[in-house]
């Protein structure tokens, strides 16, 4: 018996088409790092390599008294399914983005929902719960009393990022994501959290669990939790911040932290356009920054008005080539049929994306996630059910452009980018100048 068990249920299945970036649950390891120094037994039950009939039955052995579950929105089936099969056996705890957004969802199925950061919530809860006291007044939770959902005051973020300890990642199945990684992409890669929260107000962009409270750690924290990963064996980190270059002197200092202490690997991470320049990508390259990647969703300045990116396409031109110049790998991110785009918007941003010199091209439909904005407008017109998606870019809403064509349209802007990536500039022109009409009347 066990007093918490720690359950991410996401079932990776294997295909030819599956090549994907798997992640070990970094938000459960840091609950089961504080659950454990404040002297708790606690399990993490990663269902990544797995499936729901063995996590099942690794929860009837363990016996846990308290099971926590985490989920996104396309893990509500399989997280409602858990809490149904152990109703009445410990109590049922659900956090994460989606039950941060809709605890109406989850409670009934579930006893309590942890709601946004979870690491002091989730600590008071077990405490009370296996001490048998009354979970009443608890900040930071949803729950029901006779039928009716009670959502207690936000508790507030946490302040010193630096109090929190590492993620135990001795409870991940290290040895699975290493072997993954090393046959799918020639490398092992692991994520590594330096910052919580993003300041900027995306219409699409939803932020439950850190919400805008930007809170950073030091950078010789976040690199002594680096010479822990490659002690491990990784040789790749990913930083999963929202926006790692949102504090240059920040970003800076952690890049000479690196190159003091002799570390050689190399790394990822996510960036803004208006938030970079030269000198910063070559202090980030020679710490070993390999790639970037820019979220600038549009090739339209008054789309990205629309979604409140407070960006031009310029800034972005501008932010790619610099990367570029620093000898950084770039991947750039694009959405298509935005709510309010016409054939033009679209066209201009097939446009604009194809003639970046970008490394890593991928366009993606509007995918409204609740407790957007984005969501808000178009949550009248969904003809999907949002939380049971069958594949990779499907239309989710009605808007004024079918599946069909915004398919063709990211086809079309691959193909144009592939083409001018290798070279092959009048063939992309030639097929620009064909495809473009029959684009317009699909």
């Amino acid at each position: 018996m066990v007093d918490v068990a720690l359950v991410y249920p996401y079932f990776h299945r294997e295909g030819w088409w599956r090549r994907l970036w798997l992640f070990p649950p970094l938000g459960l390891g840091y609950l089961a790092a504080v659950l454990r120094e404040a002297g708790h037994t606690v399990a993490v039950l990663d269902g990544t390599f797995s499936s729901f009939d063995v996590l099942a039955e690794r929860l009837e052995e363990l016996r846990p008294r308290v099971i926590g579950v985490y989920c996104m929105v396309t893990m509500k089936d399989a997280a409602l399914a858990l809490a149904e099969r152990f109703k009445g056996d410990a109590l049922l705890v659900a956090g994460g983005p989606f039950p941060t957004s809709a605890p109406q969802v989850f409670l009934g199925p579930f006893d309590v929902v942890v709601r946004r950061e979870g690491e002091a919530t989730f600590l008071e809860l077990v405490e009370r719960h296996l001490k048998g006291e009354d979970l009443h007044g608890i900040d930071g939770i949803a729950h029901k009393k006779d039928g009716e959902i009670i959502q207690n005051r936000d508790r507030d973020y946490i302040g010193d990022m630096d109090s929190l300890p590492f993620p135990a990642r001795d409870l991940f199945e290290n040895q699975r994501y290493k072997e993954y990684w090393s046959d799918k992409f020639g490398y092992r890669c692991t994520p590594v959290m330096g910052s919580r929260g993003c300041p900027y107000n995306c219409e699409y962009c939803a932020r439950p669990v850190f919400g805008r409270h930007y809170r950073e750690r030091s950078p010789r924290n976040v690199v002594d939790e680096i010479e822990e990963v490659l002690k491990l064996g990784y040789e790749r980190v990913w930083f999963s911040d929202d926006v790692f270059t949102l504090k240059r002197d920040r970003t800076m200092a952690l890049c000479d932290e690196i190159m003091a202490r002799g570390l050689e690997f190399d790394w990822d991470c996510l960036c803004r356009v208006d938030s970079v320049d030269g000198e910063l990508f070559a202090r980030m390259r020679a710490a070993g920054c390999r790639r970037v990647f820019f979220g600038i969703e549009s090739g339209d300045e008054g789309v990205l008005r629309t979604m409140r990116k407070r960006f031009t396409p310029e800034d972005a031109k501008r932010a790619v080539r610099l990367a570029k110049a620093a000898g950084i790998e770039v991947g750039t991110w694009f959405i298509l049929g935005y709510p309010g785009e016409t054939n033009e918007t679209m066209l201009r941003t097939l446009r604009f994306s194809a003639h970046l010199p970008s490394d890593y091209l991928s366009y993606t439909m509007p995918y409204p996630l609740p407790g957007t904005d984005l969501y808000e407008k178009v949550q009248g017109t969904m003809v999907r059910d949002e939380w049971k998606m069958a594949g990779h870019n499907i239309l989710m809403f009605k808007g004024e452009f079918r599946e069909a064509k915004l398919k063709f349209g990211i086809y079309k802007g691959v193909i144009q980018h592939r083409l001018r990536k290798r070279g092959f500039h009048l063939a992309a022109d030639l097929f620009e100048v064909l495809t473009d009409p029959l684009f317009r009347i699909l």
